[in-house]
């Protein structure tokens, strides 16, 4: 790699806030709406205000990062803003383009205050597909940093949509890694018992893999570094009706050219999927080679390395996740 990093693992999940960029998006996010859910006693919603009051600033705070990155056997984290705080897809584009611009000039400024333990990926208004192509160029040129995260949606459109072929041009021929996490899913049926969250992510990631499949940016982009968060959401856990569609249903198959399981191993999945046997499942569907580390930073995992090892991959494969998958993968950014 271009950097002398740290020994330990890479951890590619793991969020940042930007308390001066929340100030601006916190109104439209899903922490002004109302906790939901059968008998909410005060209590309950005082324990859940205070809590993500904590995770907001754990995720601002730096000075202590790195001390926590120790106890985790952590060496090295891949900085991500949390996009169900501060994303800017609710704003319109000119708008969007300068509070993205603003965070990725406070990324490049946190990655460059101790470069051998931080990597960045920026962001990018993604409803303005040109807009977001020259800013993820600058990120990648100017800034130094080593791709995006976005969300699996860009304002209404999937991130498969035609209009948006500038953006994966532009991450293709830079070589960025776009990291896609979910920015929340807003549907009111998601609201009551922090369904959003539980349920919501793992739905939008799904959604986010069939419109990369469905609307032809893999076989178009071949090349493209795309890493999923939670471990791709539901998607590589019900491949068999989604092979069956493909084989039964031709309208389905337009745009590509070969089967949904292949295009799944052509993504890269982080481990933050909390459950022993779901990771290894996701192993056996895309290959030990295309899964990395991912905490969840500061509210996922404290344990990975524990984690890791009770899934009874052996010393290599363990360390391919832990560290060496990563490698390979921001080598290419």
């Amino acid at each position: 790699m271009s950097l002398s990093l740290a020994a330990g693992a890479i951890d590619v999940h793991a969020h940042v806030l930007m308390p001066d960029i929340y100030a601006q998006t916190h109104a439209p996010s899903l922490f002004t709406l109302p906790m939901e859910g059968a008998d909410i006693s005060h209590a309950a919603l005082e324990q859940g205000r205070q809590l993500a009051e904590s995770v907001c600033r754990a995720m601002a705070d730096m000075s202590e990062r790195v001390a926590l990155m120790d106890e985790m056997g952590v060496g090295v984290q891949v900085l991500s803003a949390s996009l169900v705080h501060q994303s800017s897809l609710f704003a319109p584009t000119r708008e969007s383009l300068a509070l993205e611009q603003k965070s990725n000039d406070e990324m490049a400024r946190m990655v460059a205050r101790d470069p051998c333990r931080f990597m960045g990926l920026g962001g990018v208004p993604l409803h303005a597909p040109d807009l977001a192509a020259q800013e993820l160029r600058r990120c990648m040129g100017e800034l130094g940093l080593r791709g995006v995260g976005i969300s699996t949606q860009a304002g209404e459109m999937e991130i498969g949509d035609a209009r948006l072929r500038p953006f994966w041009e532009a991450a293709e021929e830079t070589g960025a890694l776009v990291y896609i996490h979910p920015a929340g899913n807003h549907d009111a049926r998601f609201r009551k018992h922090f369904l959003w969250n539980s349920i919501g992510q793992s739905f939008e990631e799904a959604m986010a893999i069939a419109s990369l499949m469905y609307e032809g940016v893999l076989e178009d982009f071949p090349n493209l570094c795309i890493c999923m968060s939670h471990g791709g959401g539901y998607m590589p856990y019900y491949m068999g009706r989604i092979e069956r569609n493909y084989l039964e249903k031709p309208s389905t198959r337009v745009h590509m050219k070969r089967s949904p399981s292949e295009y799944l191993k052509m993504l890269w999945y982080d481990s933050c999927v909390y459950d022993v046997d779901a990771l290894r499942v996701l192993v056996g569907k895309v290959g030990i080679d295309r899964v990395v580390l991912g905490t969840d930073y500061p509210v996922g995992d404290r344990k990975p390395h524990d984690f890791i090892a009770s899934c009874g991959f052996d010393a290599t494969d363990t360390q391919l996740i832990l560290r060496k998958n990563a490698e390979q993968l921001l080598e290419r950014a």
